[in-house]
């Protein structure tokens, strides 16, 4: 689903404005959310919480038998990697496949968007299965699934060090 559609879903624009949000990106290379908040006034946090729903519906599995790539594992360090919630898993035709949880994806896209710099499709782990997969790749003593639970990440790095 589109980003304008899960907006109209959401009550945020009607379909008139999605078009003229349409016509507008027509014209140059902006992309629709940042057209929506000039055009509509659409708050940034609105815009980033449909893109979370969009990317979570367009997300796949994680499937362990898969392994994960060095090239891929390398693009972030281990603070990153639980900080954010996210393991590179492989690239895959210019795109970066990487696995987190449904709780930590707002994180994880977040910060896919401003650090990685390159298109991201996501596949969904279960909080355990992100942990171990995170403690395998990225092992930082000290650090496990506790920090999903809500356990201050600044807290766990004082304990780990």
């Amino acid at each position: 689903m589109r980003i304008g559609e899960m907006l109209v879903r959401m009550g945020v624009l009607n379909r008139a404005q999605v078009e003229a949000i349409l016509d507008e990106q027509q014209t140059g290379n902006e992309p629709f959310g940042a057209i929506a908040e000039r055009m509509f006034g659409i708050a940034p946090d609105t815009i980033e919480r449909a893109w979370i729903e969009q990317t979570q519906e367009r997300a796949t599995m994680f499937d362990p038998a898969r392994g994960v790539d060095d090239e891929a594992r390398d693009l972030v360090v281990r603070r990153q990697a639980w900080q954010f919630g996210i393991v590179p898993l492989r690239l895959d035709d210019g795109y970066l496949i990487a696995a987190t949880s449904r709780k930590q994806l707002p994180r994880a896209i977040r910060f896919a968007t401003r650090v990685l710099g390159m298109p991201v499709q996501f596949e969904i782990a279960e909080d355990e299965e992100l942990s171990q997969l995170l403690a395998h790749q990225y092992p930082i003593r000290g650090m496990d699934k506790s920090i999903f639970d809500g356990t201050s990440f600044a807290g766990l790095f004082r304990r780990a060090a």
